[in-house]
């Protein structure tokens, strides 16, 4: 069976408990090996459960889905590095396939590619959100990407340390790509499954997409004064 020691998957969790323990079970069947971060800011057992089996539990104060993310950065030690979310809705087979394409050096970032249509998972209004979001980076930044949103992203250690990751909420997820962009990275596309969430979402289509489209204006500002 093939080793990923080299590799760290972190996941950021809000009162997951009801999906984490299946989460981490699929991970390290798909990645055995992996090291594993769950970077916590539940009121729930979702750090309860995920100490329980063994992995490394971060507890974040501060709220935000870029903030924990980061903070799982900081502390992984992997050459491969990885984030997925703890709901249920990704399949870590499919993190298994991204993972690879990096190792071989095939790209420097790649992105799970959740549809060319509406998946079952995800419902009407927040697809065609997600459709605005990625034409609107396609036209600021001239690179065609079909999955900005998606919460599925690996890249290696060089790839990380070029970019200037300094987002705490949702629009981190677009914050990558626009610094990989920025520093001439090669990104990749790869198609993946997206089931429905365990649980209850989190997400406020409306508020966190206006966050999102404002940020890449910023951000497209932002690269002219570079």
């Amino acid at each position: 069976m093939q080793d990923h020691s080299d590799v760290s998957i972190i996941i950021p969790t809000l009162n997951e408990e009801k999906s984490i323990a299946l989460v981490i079970e699929r991970v390290r069947r798909s990645l055995p090996g992996a090291e594993i971060i769950i970077v916590d800011s539940s009121d729930d057992k979702t750090a309860e459960i995920a100490s329980s089996l063994g992995v490394i539990v971060v507890k974040q104060e501060r709220k935000g889905y870029g903030a924990a993310i980061r903070k799982g950065l900081e502390k992984a030690r992997g050459r491969v590095l990885a984030f997925m979310d703890g709901d249920g809705t990704y399949d870590p087979a499919d993190l298994k396939r991204l993972v690879d394409i990096v190792r071989k050096g095939e790209t420097d970032v790649a992105t799970g590619l959740r549809f060319r249509s509406k998946p079952a998972g995800m419902s009407t209004a927040r697809y065609f959100g997600n459709f605005m979001v990625n034409t609107l980076f396609s036209m600021l930044f001239l690179k065609r990407i079909m999955d900005t949103q998606t919460g599925m992203k690996v890249f290696s250690r060089e790839a990380y340390l070029k970019m200037r990751l300094r987002e705490n909420g949702m629009p981190f997820s677009t914050e990558v790509l626009t610094e990989a962009c920025r520093k001439g990275l090669r990104i990749v596309e790869v198609r993946i499954g997206y089931y429905s969430r365990i649980g209850v979402s989190k997400l406020n289509p409306l508020k966190d997409g206006l966050k999102i489209l404002l940020f890449m204006i910023r951000r497209r500002i932002g690269f002219s004064r570079d």
